[in-house]
């Protein structure tokens, strides 16, 4: 298990934020991905509000992963999680074990998304479809004993990036997606 840390914005002038980190920071990728988030027959993720909790398949050019995530929504505007993931071998195999065991596919989020390394932090531009721009910036390597150390640390290297952001989303993109299309 790994304890994800990031913050996420809305972005209104991605070519602008582009320019900036491709001055400041280190390209490292551009990828596409399409996850499929599941809800298991036993319990509704998305009836307990803030959601706590996701289970995705993601499907990427590289790599295809399994992953679920279980939120810390001790407190309001929560920004880490539980993170367990691991490759798949054959993503069609999973998808019919899921299918047979009742798991129902919920949302599916397509995105295009680049990648920069700036001091102990990965900062990506997402291109969601449907939502538009978002970035987010993620601890590379956690080594912050807490986790408002890690958060102040993010917001530091926001602040001397310099960079134009929207409001910070706290519900992610499956949330959003599902709640423009009217199903939460």
């Amino acid at each position: 298990m790994a304890i994800e840390i990031e913050l996420k914005f809305f972005l209104e002038n991605p070519e602008k934020t582009i320019q900036a980190l491709n001055e400041k920071a280190e390209p490292i990728k551009e990828d596409y991905q399409k996850d499929i988030y599941y809800l298991p027959v036993h319990r509704n993720f998305i009836e307990k509000k803030p959601v706590s909790e996701w289970l995705r398949i993601r499907e990427a050019k590289n790599k295809s992963s399994i992953n679920y995530k279980r939120w810390h929504n001790d407190k309001a505007n929560a920004i880490s999680c539980d993170e367990f993931e691991t490759s798949i071998e054959n993503i069609e195999h999973l998808k019919n074990i899921l299918n047979r065991l009742d798991f129902k596919e919920l949302i599916i989020v397509e995105k295009i998304r680049k990648n920069w390394k700036y001091k102990n932090t990965i900062i990506s531009i997402d291109k969601i479809t449907g939502l538009g721009h978002f970035i987010e910036i993620e601890i590379e390597k956690h080594e912050f004993e807490k986790i408002e150390k890690a958060k102040k640390y993010l917001y530091e290297i926001l602040g001397e990036l310099n960079l134009k952001l929207g409001k910070q989303d706290f519900e992610g993109y499956p949330y959003l997606l599902l709640k423009k299309k009217g199903l939460i």
